[in-house]
């Protein structure tokens, strides 16, 4: 009989054991599952930081292009280089 009380009570220090460790990993994956998201979030922001500094590449160099132009052609083809490379982008978003 002593030895069924004993293993009793083993089980249930283990029960509560699993019980305390499923409780920190709820825990756990709770801050994990909440830092993700504000990661989630900071991508976002940085992506669309990105975009908008990539924008203003282009702009500044087809400004620079402009500038040291020879002619109006050398313009003319560097906007439809950066057109035909913006309808590609937009070609491989929409894949």
């Amino acid at each position: 009989m002593q030895k069924l009380k004993l293993l009793c009570f083993d089980v249930e220090n283990k029960v509560l054991q699993l019980a305390e460790a499923h409780r920190q990993l709820k825990e756990d994956f709770s801050r994990l599952k909440e830092r993700n998201k504000r990661l989630k979030e900071t991508i976002v922001k940085l992506e669309e930081k990105v975009k908008i500094q990539s924008e203003q590449i282009v702009k500044y160099k087809l400004s620079e292009k402009a500038t040291f132009a020879d002619s109006n052609t050398d313009v003319k083809l560097k906007i439809n280089e950066l057109v035909r490379e913006i309808d590609r982008c937009i070609g491989l978003l929409n894949n």
